[in-house]
């Protein structure tokens, strides 16, 4: 196909068009064209991909090659680096602590006392603020248990005398120290499975100071003649 000569009647230059034989002898420049076109469609999407890193110039792969080893160290650090041991934290009680019977602050142990040949739960029977004396066998004592209790009396509190280990006529020395008592304020009772002794640890004569809620002021062991009880009896009167 070429040009010549002047342009026709519509302006336009003339075109010598060359029309072969036969078309197979076209088929070459076809296949010329079409694998341009295939490789500028591959230069297109290579651009397309290549955009967002060539935006930063030179840097962009040097960027991305930092991201890439930080989040291999972070999977690594995790991995590899030793976990924590879980230690259980002590939280310190709150509110009211409770005491278990036999200590100062807490409740009368739960059994049986033995008065006038019939059992009584202790707390049926200490149901009220007092002072309970654990007599053991052989106190020779029976000057200060009289004492205590005249104590007990004067300040307007009931007193108990109990006959440690000790049953029926073996117990008649307790209920004889009660009827010392001015005015009755001493109940006698028979402990002869040691409940109280064993819950208090008793050592000679031992005071029980119980409050008004039945609970346990405190314990005093081995109380000595010239021991006076008056200050510790006051305090059961104060929460």
């Amino acid at each position: 196909m070429g040009l010549d000569g002047d342009p026709d009647d519509y302006g336009l230059p003339k075109v010598d068009i060359v029309v072969p034989d036969d078309a197979r002898e076209l088929d070459r420049d076809v296949i010329a064209y079409h694998r341009e076109l295939r490789q500028r469609r591959r230069r297109e999407r290579w651009h397309r991909l290549a955009r967002p890193f060539t935006r930063y110039g030179i840097a962009a792969p040097f960027i991305a090659s930092a991201v890439l080893v930080a989040l291999i160290s972070g999977v690594l650090m995790t991995v590899v680096s030793p976990r924590p041991t879980d230690h259980a934290i002590q939280v310190p009680p709150t509110g009211v602590v409770r005491h278990r019977p036999g200590d100062a602050g807490g409740a009368l142990p739960t059994g049986n006392l033995t008065v006038n040949g019939q059992k009584m739960p202790v707390d049926t029977l200490i149901n009220v603020a007092g002072l309970v004396l654990i007599v053991p066998r052989d106190c020779h004592c029976d000057a200060t248990v009289t004492r205590l209790a005249q104590q007990a009396v004067a300040q307007g509190f009931q007193t108990w005398l109990i006959a440690d280990g000790r049953a029926g006529r073996d117990a008649d020395d307790v209920r004889r120290l009660a009827d010392t008592v001015s005015r009755g304020d001493a109940i006698p009772a028979e402990d002869p499975d040691r409940l109280l002794s064993t819950a208090y640890r008793a050592a000679g004569l031992t005071a029980v100071l119980v409050r008004p809620d039945r609970i346990v002021r405190d314990v005093i062991r081995g109380v000595q003649p010239t021991r006076d009880l008056t200050p510790d009896l006051r305090t059961l009167r104060t929460p």
